[in-house]
């Protein structure tokens, strides 16, 4: 498991219910290609996020993709509060939403201070807000921003 500090996160919403994720992991890249057809994504991430500065000990959230997905697992370490462990696994293609999921294969696995990844999740929502305001970018993008839970994560960061 990764330990260090060489982590970051890039969303990408893209039009036509689309996401990419890119998580940047000790040098490595892993590209999560995400559906919004069968949920929230963004909204699901942020949920999460949100909970574990909330306290929870572990959350999980699952991506779906057409077909396949993947899915995060965020466990707070229990001697040492401020971080969790973080494992994002990816299913095969033959699951599609609904599917009892097995045969998962693990992507990556880190351990990060819970509020480095919130303010990694936050400002990568906050550009999306942003964009979302042009009327170019938010033509083919609307309903798939979920700006009241983003509310609540802006809330620990003061805003």
């Amino acid at each position: 498991m990764y330990d260090g500090d060489d982590i970051d996160l890039l969303y990408v919403l893209s039009s036509g219910g689309w996401s990419t994720c890119l998580l940047f992991v000790n040098r490595q890249i892993y590209e999560l290609d995400i559906s919004h057809s069968f949920g929230n994504p963004i909204g699901d991430l942020i949920e999460a996020t949100v909970l574990m500065m909330k306290g929870d000990s572990t959350v999980e959230l699952t991506w779906w993709n057409e077909p396949g997905g993947n899915r995060w697992r965020m466990t707070r370490n229990p001697a040492k509060r401020h971080l969790m462990k973080v494992v994002v696994t990816e299913f095969p293609s033959h699951y599609s939403f609904g599917d009892e999921v097995a045969g998962e294969i693990m992507l990556v696995e880190f351990e990060i201070k819970i509020n480095q990844f919130a303010k990694l999740v936050y400002y990568q929502m906050k550009k999306l807000a942003a964009l979302l305001k042009e009327k170019s970018f938010e033509k083919n993008r609307s309903g798939d921003f979920p700006y009241q839970a983003f509310f609540k994560l802006e809330s620990f960061f003061g805003v």
